[in-house]
C-alpha cells in the first residue's frame, strides 16, 4: 500500500512493541489478557433467573419492578481494546523550521504519528478511532479493527489542511461524551489552551474510565527561541504582530514556556496520564519507538509520568 505517511523506517521499528493499557480497560486481547470485568463487561447480553450465589449487585431491579421477579444481567466479554486518536489540525500546527525533521510541519509530524499507531493497533486486532480538531470536532472516523481501516485513515489525514483556533480543553469533554467505551485516548496537540481548561478536559475523560496519552509536538523553534537579528514575530493563532530583537524578549520567553510545561507534566503525573514532549527535530520514528519501549517498562513497574523523546 503506497501512501507518504506511512514510513516503513518507523513502522519497522515500533511493529514490535504492544500498545498495552497500564490500568484496567475492557478491551484486551482474547487469548492474551484476562477480562478486568470477571465475566461481565459493559456490554449487556441479555438476563437469566437468579440463583443463589449470584452476585447481587448484577441483579436488574427494574425488571423485579414490573414483575416481581429476580433476574441477573448478563454481558458478553469484549476482546477489542479501542484506541482513540485526537489530532490537533489548527492553525498553529502548521508551523515548522528548517531544523525539523525531513522539515516537517507540527501537523504533519502528527499526521505520521497516528498513522504509525493505527497500523499498530490494528496489527494487534485492535480498534481504532481517530477525530481531527481545530475548535470544534470537524473530523471523526469511527472506530474499527478491520485492517483497511488504515486506508480510510490515512486517506483523511491526507486531506487535512491546519486552519482556525484550537479548542483542546473543549474537544477533550467532547470526546468524553461522545465515546463511552473505556479505553485509550491519544492526544497529539500543541497544546495551545490554558493549562486549566486540559486539565478539565483530562480529568472528564479520565473520570470516564479513559487511559489518556498527551503527545505534546512543539518545534525546537519554539522550545529554544533561536532567533537573532530584528525579527517580525506573527501570531499562530491570532493576527498579532511584534517586531522586536528576539534577546529583548528570549529570557521572558522562555520563562514562560518552562512554567507552562511544567505544569502540564505535574497535572499529567498527577492524573495518572503519560504525557511526552515531542521536539519535531527529533524525528518521528525515535520519539516514539522510545516512548513506546519505555511504556512496555512502565507497565512491568505499573507507572506513569513524564517522558522527553
Amino acid at each position: 500500500m503506497a501512501t507518504k505517511l506511512l514510513d516503513p523506517k518507523i513502522l519497522s521499528k515500533i511493529g514490535r512493541l504492544d500498545l498495552k493499557a497500564k490500568y484496567v480497560v475492557e478491551g484486551f486481547i482474547s487469548g492474551m489478557h484476562r477480562s478486568p470485568f470477571h465475566g461481565f463487561s459493559v456490554e449487556f447480553a441479555q438476563h437469566r433467573g437468579y440463583v443463589p450465589g449470584d452476585d447481587l449487585k448484577h441483579l436488574d431491579w427494574r425488571v423485579y419492578g414490573k414483575n416481581e421477579r429476580y433476574y441477573i444481567k448478563q454481558y458478553e466479554a469484549e476482546t477489542n481494546l479501542v484506541c482513540t486518536v485526537l489530532l490537533d489540525g489548527s492553525e498553529s500546527m502548521a508551523y515548522g523550521s528548517a531544523r525539523a525533521a525531513d522539515k516537517l510541519t507540527k501537523l504533519e509530524y502528527g499526521k505520521l504519528i497516528t498513522a504509525a499507531l493505527t497500523y499498530l493497533v490494528l496489527g494487534q486486532s485492535d480498534a481504532m478511532s481517530v477525530g481531527v480538531f481545530d475548535e470544534k470536532l470537524k473530523t471523526w472516523i469511527e472506530r474499527s479493527t478491520r485492517k483497511v481501516h488504515l486506508n480510510r485513515i490515512c486517506s483523511t489525514l491526507d486531506t487535512i489542511q491546519p486552519q482556525k483556533k484550537t479548542g483542546v480543553g473543549s474537544i477533550l469533554h467532547t470526546v468524553a461524551e461522545r465515546v463511552r467505551r473505556r479505553g485509550i485516548v491519544v492526544l497529539i496537540s500543541d497544546l495551545f489552551d490554558s493549562v486549566d481548561n486540559l486539565i478539565e478536559g483530562i480529568q472528564h475523560l479520565r473520570h470516564g474510565g479513559h487511559e489518556v496519552v498527551v503527545l505534546h509536538v512543539m518545534d525546537d523553534d519554539e522550545l529554544n527561541f533561536p532567533f537573532d537579528g530584528l525579527i517580525q514575530f506573527k501570531g499562530l493563532e491570532i493576527n498579532n504582530e511584534l517586531l522586536c530583537h528576539p534577546r529583548q524578549v528570549k529570557k521572558a520567553y522562555l520563562a514562560e514556556v518552562e512554567k507552562f510545561l511544567t505544569r502540564m507534566r505535574a497535572a499529567c503525573q498527577k492524573n495518572g496520564v503519560d504525557y511526552v514532549l515531542m521536539n519535531t527535530t527529533h524525528s518521528v520514528d525515535v520519539g516514539l519507538s522510545a516512548y513506546l519501549a519505555s511504556r512496555v517498562r512502565m507497565n512491568l513497574r505499573g507507572a506513569s509520568g513524564a517522558i522527553r523523546a
